[in-house]
Order: structure tokens, then C-alpha cells, then sequence
């Protein structure tokens, strides 16, 4: 289990789904898996609310996506619902700003686009897909565009 926690942070179920599969081929009863996971969470190294704040920083950082779409994969990765709601309840994201971010990133190749008419239609699917709303989408757009003189 420690070796499988130091790739990168894991989530209980993860660590639970891991453990009953190595249990087959090892033969651990269910006692010892429950007795593994609560020793991993009182050591620290499971913990599924720090595991939400680093999940979220990272892809905040790294490929930014709208609250609801990191909601679907916090839920998919087996998150309790109670989990998520408190850690955004305490933790607010905009998502003017992350639609932003995940466009500038995107910018270099919007230019190269003559039509203007095409680039809104590439940048607003481009965020769609990243799970942003279209007015979200919209205003990211023309807030970066009177800001960039380039386009």
C-alpha cells in the first residue's frame, strides 16, 4: 500500500479498490484491508480532503476546468458528495478566472487564426469542452480580447 500511495496521492477508495484486488492474489481477508486503510489514514497518507485541495490546485494549475467538471471527477474517482460540496463550500473558484487562464494557454494558437468569427467559435468550444458555460466562455473571451491588441 505505501508503495502504491507513493506514486501519488490516492483516495481511500482508490486504496481500498487496489487492496481488495492484491487480496485475491495474496489472500488478505477484508479485516486486514479495513485494519490497512485505517493505519494509512491515522499515519496521514490517506486523507480524501487534502487529496481534493491538491486534486484542485493541480488541474487549476496545470489544465484549468470549470467547478463542475472537476466535481464529475472527484466524484469518479470516489469522493464522497458530503466531501466535495464542504471543500467547495470553503474553497470558492471563479470561473471567469479559470476559463481565463485555460485560454491564455490556448492563445498562441487562437492567433493564427485569421477570422475572427472563427477564433470566437474555436475559444468558446474550447472551453465548452473544458466544461465552462458559454456566457462564462463568452466574457473569458472578449475580456482577454481588450486586453490583447495582437488579435
Amino acid at each position: 500500500a505505501y508503495r502504491y500511495l507513493s506514486f501519488r496521492p490516492r483516495t481511500v477508495i482508490e486504496v481500498e479498490k487496489y487492496l481488495q484486488k492484491k487480496a485475491l492474489k495474496y489472500l488478505f481477508t477484508a479485516g486486514e484491508i479495513t485494519a490497512t486503510l485505517e493505519l494509512l489514514k491515522d499515519q496521514g497518507y490517506l486523507n480524501d480532503l487534502e487529496f481534493i485541495k491538491s486534486f484542485v490546485n493541480s488541474r487549476n494549475l496545470l489544465k484549468p476546468k470549470s467547478r463542475r467538471v472537476l466535481e464529475m471527477e472527484l466524484r469518479k474517482l470516489g469522493i464522497s458528495q458530503m466531501d466535495i460540496d464542504s471543500f467547495f463550500s470553503n474553497n470558492s473558484t471563479d470561473e471567469d478566472e479559470l476559463a481565463q487562464n485555460a485560454l491564455k494557454k490556448k492563445i498562441k494558437s487562437l492567433s493564427l487564426i485569421p477570422e475572427e468569427k472563427k477564433r470566437f467559435v474555436k475559444a468558446i468550444s474550447f472551453l465548452q469542452r473544458r466544461g465552462f458555460s458559454y456566457d462564462v466562455a463568452k466574457k473569458a473571451y472578449l475580456q482577454l480580447m481588450s486586453r490583447k491588441s495582437i488579435m
